[in-house]
């Protein structure tokens, strides 16, 4: 087949390709191009999925009389000028190619007058090509109407998903850019129906509010401007209490622009250790201010993504500052738990100074559940063992109501914490097996035991390779019992890495908790009442007695108020 040069038209609907896949992809583009213009109010309107129409307004510059055809040329620009300035990029837009991809798949109409001159112009495009120009008189800034996309290109609709689905996307784009510019006003409007829209008065607490409810809002703590290394991080998360079960509500900034990266959810994720349950994530609006010359963006024709000259920099930067806020938080809510209980046993000196018979009580099954939700910061009052329930609950005494504790996630926290220190002081302590125990693996499990056993001889493994996929274990950390010897190494090899958080969990830290989940005392165990004493005397000396190392937690409480009032007392 012979060699030849594409028509136009073909080039430009595979660049519009790589730009435009699907109305939500139209919405941020236009948007960045509001943004950069310096607008100070900004309003989507869309009709069905986007499909049909979608609309943009801005009071921004607006564009030049002479230059308003070019804004639709491919790689045209006003925010380059030379190879240089890719090292110093300040705007979200800068490849002059966003209208030109849009144009040729749908019919666009752009209104515009430059804040110079006293009339504007108005131009209509189909397939990319002018088919009309007039002038109008408007105010200042611009106006792009985009109709019936993709009417050119139907084989691009089969790859779209429901309307519902398409407008929330779009929705979606409009939340992060109002929460990466509180400052501008947004309106997003649906079908003529309001979806929402912010105040342009530059608090982001306030643009939360009118995205995820006055709820969502009040259990976001902020992080107050924190500089690490030339990074300044700033932006707000949810406190443990509130959580989602996805990471779809990590939302990332960089110099304004909106970007996804697996390494920096993971740094968020880190920062919350053990504060959250397994397979719950926070919501966090982060932003982040780095010098121009520190990344590239142009690494992506979406610009959803970024390069950094040093990740590992931006990655401790994120995570310090977000640990930080939520330790100062924490702390914070054990002052608040003080005040909501009452007298405790740090300011009595005995259990029998604690006299409850003529007290009245206030206490709600609300502020139970406001205690429970903030337990895993605050330290655990001396409690007098009852009993055990169900071979799996510890029942106990506190001087301001009971606890019920689980076993496994209160034995786990206490071996995750001496484990640790141990591994830090370098006095792990491990037993030789009197018979060495030898273990067959699949090709892929021996391959990542293999790459992996530098790490498990610091904690404690003495695993050496014996040839054809098995290995030869002759010692063993000491808290594992010989009977558990082969589940705990096949439960930590078969341990798999989350590909969304694009680094492997194979960390020291990730074997400690398989090993202590699998060691730790397990539900349906008989404890003797001595064991329970010992449990819980164990679980006070620890310095986050309230969740087991995955983030589930350890006990929960139930107040006199609350009992009496059960009674009817």
């Amino acid at each position: 087949m012979a060699i030849k040069k594409l028509k136009a038209s073909v080039i430009s609907k595979i660049s519009a390709g790589e730009v435009v896949e699907r109305p939500a992809s139209v919405v941020k583009e236009l948007l960045e191009n509001s943004v950069d213009a310096s607008a100070q109010s900004v309003g989507i309107d869309i009709l069905g999925s986007g499909l049909d129409q979608i609309k943009v307004s801005d009071d921004g510059s607006g564009i030049p009389t002479s230059e308003v055809e070019l804004v639709f040329a491919r790689h045209a620009t006003s925010k380059l000028n030379s190879e240089a300035d890719l090292e110093s990029i300040r705007t979200l837009g800068f490849r002059g190619e966003a209208l030109a991809s849009i144009a040729a798949v749908s019919r666009v109409e752009l209104v515009t007058r430059f804040s110079a001159e006293d009339t504007g112009v108005r131009l209509q495009l189909v397939d990319g090509i002018l088919k009309d120009r007039k002038s109008v008189g408007v105010p200042p800034g611009t106006v792009i109407q985009v109709d019936n996309l993709f009417y050119n290109v139907p084989p691009r609709l089969k790859f779209l998903k429901s309307e519902s689905t398409e407008r929330s996307l779009a929705k979606r784009v409009v939340s992060r850019y109002a929460m990466a510019y509180p400052h501008i006003r947004f309106s997003f409007v649906s079908d003529n129906r309001k979806g929402f829209r912010t105040y342009g008065n530059g608090n982001l607490l306030d643009v939360i509010t009118s995205v995820y409810g006055s709820d969502v809002a009040e259990n976001m703590v902020e992080i107050s401007d924190v500089e690490q290394d030339g990074i300044v991080v700033s932006g707000l998360v949810s406190s443990p209490e509130l959580s989602r079960s996805n990471r779809q509500e990590i939302t990332f900034f960089i110099n304004g622009r909106h970007i996804y990266d697996a390494q920096l959810n993971f740094a968020i994720m880190r920062a919350y250790h053990t504060m959250l349950m397994t397979g719950r994530y926070p919501i966090a609006v982060i932003s982040l201010v780095i010098p121009p010359s520190k990344l590239d963006v142009n690494v992506h024709p979406t610009k959803s993504e970024v390069r950094f000259v040093d990740k590992n920099i931006v990655f401790q930067a994120v995570e310090k500052a977000v640990r930080r806020t939520l330790l100062d938080y924490v702390s914070k809510s054990t002052m608040i738990k003080s005040a909501s209980v009452g007298e405790t046993l740090s300011q009595a000196s005995s259990w029998s100074e604690l006299d409850t018979s003529d007290r009245k009580h206030d206490f709600s099954v609300a502020e139970d559940q406001l205690i429970n939700s903030r337990l895993s910061g605050m330290e655990m009052p001396v409690l007098r063992v009852i009993g055990q329930t169900n071979a799996a609950f510890i029942i106990a005494e506190g001087p301001d109501g009971v606890y019920m504790i689980d076993q496994h996630a209160a034995h786990e926290r206490i071996l995750y914490e001496e484990y640790v220190d141990a591994a830090k002081m370098d006095e792990l302590r491990s037993q030789m097996l009197l018979q060495a125990l030898t273990v067959q693996l699949a090709a892929e499990d021996s391959e990542t035991l293999s790459n992996n056993l530098d790490k498990l001889t610091t904690l404690g493994f003495d695993i050496e390779y014996f040839g054809n996929d098995s290995f030869i274990v002759r010692a063993v950390p000491a808290i594992v019992d010989s009977s558990d010897i082969e589940e705990v190494l096949m439960s930590i090899v078969k341990y798999r890495s989350d590909d969304l958080y694009g680094v492997p969990e194979w960390s020291e830290d990730q074997i400690i908790k398989r090993v202590c989940r699998l060691v730790a005392v397990r539900a349906g165990k008989v404890l003797s009442y001595d064991e329970q004493v010992d449990l819980l005397r164990n679980l006070e000396t620890c310095k986050s007695p309230g969740t087991c190392p995955h983030g589930r937690p350890t006990m929960i409480y139930f107040s006199l108020g609350s009992i009496r009032n059960q009674f009817g007392r």
